[in-house]
């Protein structure tokens, strides 16, 4: 059955500037996740927009925003300080709409590797209770000779690794043995066959409807660990 996005617009204060966004309320939500966009599109991308749809339909809030460098239409991210004070904007204005309930942090790629690298910052002081990647970016393509994982093993909060086996940025036998190594505060969630944009070759499939399901699948975490 076709979903559709209602989220509204807004914006919020990070770092010296505003950031825009978009809040996905839902009346019986017990929990609220902030989602932050990847490298390459915007919180508007249908995949994100899907993901938003997903957490919906299982009664969690979502809070997506941009990152400043799309507002401005740059191309290359922002300078990880510029980032992480979004992220530190993002979570605080999520609080502010959560009433009380409980924050999760989820992001798609660079967004979700920028989120935790500020919970490594903040360590007992970080708002949310659980962070969701979206295709953790473990390395640079053709480079898992440098992984991007040095800080995730001082993460004390659950970590849903959602990642596709196929993924150039995350070899799926790294992967698997990062979430070993973290232990019992990392979940794998593995799309056989999926791609950075969890596209599987041979099965076409709109972005929305990807991000749909896993939102659903990020939803069920967050449900069961907050």
């Amino acid at each position: 059955m076709a979903a559709t996005d209602r989220s509204g617009r807004l914006s919020f204060p990070a770092g010296e500037g505003t950031l825009p966004a978009l809040w996905s309320e839902v009346g019986t939500a017990r929990t609220v996740a902030v989602v932050a966009h990847g490298a390459g599109a915007g919180m508007e991308h249908p995949f994100m927009a899907g993901v938003a749809i997903g957490l919906a339909e299982k009664d969690v809030a979502a809070l997506r925003f941009d990152f400043s460098y799309r507002v401005t239409g740059r191309r290359s991210p922002d300078r990880p300080a510029v980032l992480l004070e979004a992220w530190r904007g993002a979570l605080e204005e999520a609080g502010r709409r959560a009433s009380g309930r409980p924050l999760a942090a989820s992001g798609k790629s660079l967004g979700g590797r920028i989120a935790s690298m500020l919970a490594a910052e903040m360590g007992g002081m970080f708002p949310a209770g659980a962070l969701v990647f979206f295709g953790y970016p473990l390395h640079a393509p053709g480079r898992p000779e440098k992984p991007r994982d040095a800080h995730l093993s001082s993460i004390r909060i659950p970590m849903l690794f959602i990642q596709g086996t196929a993924d150039p940025l995350a070899s799926f036998d790294l992967m698997k043995k990062l979430v070993k190594r973290l232990g019992s505060t990392a979940r794998l969630h593995v799309v056989e066959g999926g791609d950075h944009s969890f596209r599987v070759k041979g099965k076409r499939r709109p972005d929305e409807e990807i991000g749909r399901e896993l939102g659903a699948v990020a939803a069920s975490f967050v449900h069961e660990v907050l």
